[in-house]
């Protein structure tokens, strides 16, 4: 009879007591946590025991401490960047290869991962070599796709990384990408269409700004935001004569405000359009009940409420003070014709 050591359910236990805030999800406006240091240790553990404690451990894990762990890893490669630590680096390969083959965001942040690993200089043969050490055969088949797919890589853009500069320094926004999920296995399926990237290239500092608007919100004491991420604005959200789901922009990016007083809550986008854009007639279009905008030469501010499930469909929802917040941020910002390739 073969022997379980304990240790290794304790491990996950350890792992799915522990918590990421929010906050811990923004990579614009980004903090150091101490619980990184923690999640550390424990996988540190992991990684010390053999293929078949590790494969224990990868099963135990579940879809919160999975998520806790792509969480983790995601941040460890942002710090590397931001410190050119290549320890940083090492440690979020090792969280990457104890997740399960399907959970390792493979296109994305291991990409990333790699990309500034090389920028270091550092030979990445070798994180391969560590990477199939704990990993599953799986994984580490996987693994050498996105190793191979480094010849190609020449910038984060090209993992789905935006690198953004705002007063919390280095910051990533990933990039939307609609996939092209069809089948491709049956005789009489259609051929795979071309990824549609959702860019983001705004002249102005656009990640600073939104970054402005959100501590402004939390400012006011009753207003608590959300993680900072790319987004896309919705042609629904305009006049009935914009054609086509999503309006062009040059950048897009969106959070969650949740007031704490009422527990209302509602979503900010901010964008900036493409020069030729009359945005002026473009905001004319998105005044309703539940959503208001704000703007200026080139960007706009749009205020998206929670859908309304009351006996009282009239309900306006107040924006006044929100926008008040919203055109002091956009008067105070300067665009300055940033563009971080």
């Amino acid at each position: 009879m073969v022997s379980v050591d304990p240790s290794e359910n304790v491990w996950g236990e350890r792992l799915a007591a522990l918590e990421y805030r929010d906050v811990d999800e923004d990579f614009v406006r980004f903090h150091d946590d101490p619980l990184d240091d923690t999640v550390k240790t424990i996988l540190a553990s992991v990684a010390a025991t053999d293929d078949s404690g590790r494969n224990r451990f990868r099963r135990s894990l579940g879809p919160e401490t999975i998520e806790t762990l792509r969480l983790y890893a995601k941040r460890r490669i942002l710090q590397s960047r931001r410190r050119s630590s290549m320890n940083l680096i090492e440690d979020a390969m090792d969280a990457f290869a104890l997740l399960p083959e399907n959970d390792v965001p493979w296109d994305t942040w291991l990409k990333a991962g790699l990309f500034t690993a090389r920028s270091l200089g550092r030979d990445i043969d070798s994180i391969g070599e560590r990477f199939g050490e704990l990993s599953s055969i799986e994984s580490a088949q996987r693994f050498d796709v996105a190793y191979e797919a480094m010849n190609r890589i020449e910038s984060l853009s090209q993992c789905f990384i935006a690198e953004v500069t705002t007063n919390y320094g280095t910051g990533f926004i990933e990039t939307i990408v609609h996939r092209d999920l069809q089948s491709t296995g049956s005789f009489f399926s259609a051929p795979r269409q071309a990824d549609e990237i959702v860019p983001y290239e705004p002249a102005t500092n656009l990640a600073q700004f939104a970054a402005s608007l959100a501590d402004a919100f939390d400012a006011t004491g009753n207003l608590r935001t959300g993680a900072i991420a790319q987004d896309q604005l919705a042609g629904m959200s305009f006049s009935q004569q914009v054609s086509g789901a999503f309006l062009e922009t040059t950048g897009c990016l969106s959070f969650y405000v949740d007031a704490t007083e009422d527990a209302a809550s509602f979503k900010v986008v901010v964008a900036e359009l493409p020069n030729d854009t009359d945005v002026e007639s473009l905001a004319s279009g998105a005044e309703r009940d539940d959503q208001a905008v704000c703007f200026d030469e080139s960007r706009l501010v749009l205020f998206l409420a929670p859908p309304n499930f009351e006996e009282d469909d009239e309900a306006v929802f107040d924006f006044g003070g929100y926008l008040d917040i919203a055109r002091q941020t956009l008067q105070a910002s300067i665009p300055v014709g940033w563009h971080n390739r």
